[in-house]
This record gives structure tokens, C-alpha cells and sequence, in this order.
């Protein structure tokens, strides 16, 4: 009868045989030591059958070498290159704002001031250059002057909420939550349509209040000539 040395010597060499079967838990226990004499007698060819059991072991541990990692470049969020007719359109207007002269030290006019009040707090108080230079052309003022605005503004006045989005070519916009709930999608020709709209409604309501005033004054002055009965 084999003894229980040579029963676990064998079971580590069929181990060693069949990696696939190998298991890191079969070696927590150490194989018990018998003083008798048939296991001294036995010594020699269990000696080989550990060491063959040990060097098989021995390569089932060797770590094989690991792969590396390869980054995807493809981008989370597909960015649209912009359309050769959008590059043409802006050159146009940045052209148009780098001709517009102005005073450096010249006030904004109540106009002007409303419409980049507006733009503020209601779309955003981060514009983009190609929004920057819109407004430089609608209010006919320099484009530095316009970047100065904001800039001044944001330092002295930096509230309200902000949420990040992009535009439909994929540029980043920091956009009021009133803007998103007007538009999900903001672009170059819708931001330049809703600052001609308000342009357009303030000097309306300026000429009106205006034209009211005039009014008022030239009733109060008939009133003061009117000959008293």
C-alpha cells in the first residue's frame, strides 16, 4: 500500500501536467512526515517525484506577460469640423469688426447697453470670439471694446447659473439655463438672429418711449401757453 506521501507526490505531478486543472489553494497544506521505516526506504523516489511536482508548479506561477494597453482614439463626443461656408461667414464678420472704429474710452449708449445687458444675463456671460464679433457688428462697436464689456462685467458681477453644452458644429458654450429652455441647440446664424431681434425691439421701445416723452413735454408746453379765462 502507498503511503500518503506518495499519494500527494503524485496528485502535484498530475497537477503539473494539466496546468489548466491548477489550483493556488491545493498547496496550503504541508505533506505529514511518518518515522517509519518504509517511508525513510521510500525517500529517494519521492525526492525525484517532488522535485519534478515543484518544477511543474514552478512554471504554472511564471506570469505570463501582460499586454498593453491600447487607448482608443476615438473621441467620447463627435466633434463636426465646421463647413466651409461657416469659415467664410465668420472671416466676413471678423473682417467687418476689425474695420469698425471707435473711441477706446467712448461709452456704450443706452441701446447698446441694454442688448449686451441682455445678452448677459439671458444667453450667456461667456461668448464665444464668432459671438463676440456678432455683437461688435450689430452694436457697431470695436471688437476689443466688446471683449473689454464682458470681461469688466464677469469681474464685477459673476452670478447665476451656467450650463455646459456645445453648438452644432461641436464647439463648447457656457450657456444660461434660460437659453437652453429657449433653444437646445444654440449655432452662429440663431445666436445672430435673437441679437438682431433684440436690437431690434430696444431701439423700438427707446424710439417710443422717446416719441412718448416728446409728446408729454409738448402737451405740457400748449397747456402753459393756453390764455387764461
Amino acid at each position: 500500500m502507498a503511503s500518503s506521501l506518495d499519494v500527494l507526490a503524485d496528485a502535484a505531478v498530475q497537477r503539473a501536467s494539466s496546468p489548466a486543472c491548477y489550483d493556488s489553494h491545493d498547496f496550503d497544506h504541508t505533506p505529514p512526515h511518518s518515522p517509519t521505516s518504509s517511508t525513510t526506504s521510500a525517500c529517494p523516489s519521492n525526492a525525484s517525484k517532488r522535485s519534478n511536482a515543484a518544477t511543474g508548479i514552478a512554471a504554472c506561477h511564471q506570469l505570463r506577460p501582460r499586454k498593453k494597453a491600447h487607448k482608443s482614439h476615438k473621441s467620447s463626443r463627435l466633434h463636426i469640423k465646421p463647413k466651409p461656408e461657416l469659415k467664410i461667414r465668420r472671416k466676413e464678420l471678423m473682417d467687418r469688426a476689425c474695420g469698425i472704429k471707435s473711441l477706446e474710452n467712448s461709452p456704450v449708449n443706452e441701446q447698446q447697453l441694454f442688448v449686451l445687458r441682455t445678452v448677459y444675463d439671458e444667453i450667456t456671460m461667456y461668448p464665444t470670439e464668432p459671438w463676440l464679433v456678432l455683437i461688435a457688428v450689430v452694436l457697431h462697436r470695436s471688437l476689443r471694446q466688446v471683449k473689454n464689456w464682458f470681461s469688466n462685467t464677469r469681474q464685477k458681477n459673476r452670478w447665476g447659473d451656467v450650463v455646459c453644452t456645445r453648438t452644432d458644429v461641436g464647439e463648447r458654450l457656457r450657456l444660461r439655463p434660460s437659453a437652453i429652455e429657449l433653444c437646445d441647440q444654440w449655432s452662429d446664424a440663431f445666436f445672430e438672429e435673437v441679437l438682431m431681434i433684440i436690437n431690434y425691439r430696444t431701439a423700438r421701445r427707446l424710439q417710443f418711449e422717446r416719441a412718448q416723452a416728446m409728446n408729454k413735454f409738448t402737451l405740457t408746453n400748449i397747456d402753459d401757453l393756453a390764455p387764461i379765462s
